[in-house]
């Protein structure tokens, strides 16, 4: 018969299990998506929609500054948006809107590519921020308690992984601040990670507008669009369907980009294994001394 240890399980809890859903990240995305509802429900109570106050912006900022102007504003949006840790702000809307309004000929004189390249660098300037946090403060990694994923992404990037991995998260949504800062922390190189970064997020920003330029074309898209009060349409829309439309991009948003799915799934696994993985039943031992005994897990 197989040795059985009687030891307990050795189980290594991260601080957000320990302190469960209320921790200090999730309380600040709750009360980020309160504050944008909040925001979009004065926007529909005075009679307007997110998208026509966009439409209004975008032209008066043209008319005023021409198309500087224009790579000017999507280049600040694109720097400050990306300064934000842990809670990136999504500029792409504001780059595709924009892309939107050049493709129809509401705005003229503006290169629609090159507008992809300069938000591109701009959003590469604008993640500067998360790399300085990790350089400058470990204790935004919480080194005593090291998180898994964080412990997992220093090996990777200490194996030669960080140009790919870097250029995977600049040239898609990947929330990339877990990444920056250890960077930031493990000293490497800013320029290799500028560098990179420039490439990535011009290629992300150029595909996007190019995916929305496709989009356009089938009807769903133009009347979620008109939903939401980006393009105009045979009527006005009304403002607090254009609001549910805004608060629904909002949520999937958040859903898809915030939500850390691979934990997710790793405490499913233990809910549903948890009775199976804890105990047995021994039967050849006396009644009397049956127990409850422990595997340890490796």
């Amino acid at each position: 018969m197989s040795e059985i240890s009687k030891e307990t399980p050795e189980i290594i809890e991260s601080k957000e299990d320990r302190e469960g859903w209320w921790n200090k990240k999730n309380i600040t995305i709750l009360v980020t998506i309160i504050v944008f509802i909040a925001i979009l429900a004065i926007i529909a109570a005075s009679g307007t929609d997110l998208g026509s106050l966009f439409n209004d912006w975008t032209l008066a900022y043209w008319v005023m500054f021409g198309a500087i102007g224009v790579y000017l504003i999507i280049f600040l949006i694109s720097t400050f948006a990306n300064m934000t840790v842990l809670f990136p702000i999504p500029y792409a809307i504001a780059l595709a809107f924009i892309a939107l309004k050049i493709w129809d000929g509401t705005i003229l004189g503006v290169n629609i590519w090159l507008l992809g390249i300069v938000a591109g660098i701009g959003a590469a300037i604008g993640e500067i921020t998360a790399y300085y946090l990790g350089r400058g403060s470990a204790k935004l990694l919480e080194t005593k308690e090291e998180s898994e994923s964080l412990r997992k992404m220093k090996e990777r990037i200490n194996k030669g992984y960080a140009i790919p991995l870097m250029f995977l998260c600049a040239a898609t949504f990947i929330p990339d601040d877990p990444l920056l800062i250890m960077l930031g922390y493990a000293g490497y190189p800013l320029w290799k990670m500028l560098v990179t970064y420039f490439f990535g997020k011009i290629t992300l920003c150029v595909s996007t507008i190019y995916l929305v330029m496709l989009a356009q074309d089938f009807p769903a898209v133009n009347n979620f669009l008109w939903i939401l009060g980006v393009t105009p349409g045979d009527e006005p829309i009304n403002p607090w369907v254009s609001f549910v439309g805004w608060v629904g991009v909002l949520l999937l948003f958040f859903i898809i980009f915030y939500v850390d799915w691979p934990s997710k799934f790793k405490w499913l696994y233990r809910k549903l294994f948890k009775r199976s993985n804890k105990t047995i039943e021994v039967n050849s031992f006396p009644k009397e001394n049956v127990q409850l005994i422990y595997f340890r897990r490796v």
